[in-house]
């Protein structure tokens, strides 16, 4: 699929966009994600670097590394958590899905780190992957 989506920050002070393809969409239980963003889960569409554009509010976008090597980025206006970047996977840049305007080439499709999700989650309607 070729297109893209655009997203912005609460207060739209960062506006971006990201190409497609899209190299998944995905529910992340990990408790460094939940505890950043204060959710039970974080839905991540990941692509690869180049393909995600931050085309106004540069000067509001900051970086906080939240442990070695992982780089989360966020308005420094609102509070708005937008990008997730980790040594691990070099080269790609994690979009949290709830901040895109439009949608996407994919739906969430998978779980990420379920092992660690909170005890007070409902069951889900589809098993993990």
């Amino acid at each position: 699929m070729t297109g893209s989506a655009s997203g912005s920050c609460h207060c739209g002070a960062v506006r971006f966009i990201a190409r497609f393809p899209s190299r998944f969409v995905a529910h992340c239980h990990c408790g460094s994600c939940r505890h950043a963003h204060g959710a039970a889960f974080v839905t991540w569409a990941g692509f690869p670097s180049p393909q995600v554009e931050v085309v106004d509010g540069h000067d509001s976008l900051m970086v906080h590394e939240s442990s070695p090597g992982v780089r989360r980025s966020f308005c420094g206006e609102c509070g708005t958590k937008l990008f997730y970047a980790s040594d691990r996977w070099p080269g790609e840049t994690h979009v949290a899905l709830a901040t895109f305007e439009e949608p996407l080439d994919r739906a969430p499709s998978g779980h990420a780190f379920y092992e660690e999700h909170v005890s007070w989650l409902p069951p889900l309607a589809a098993p993990p992957e």
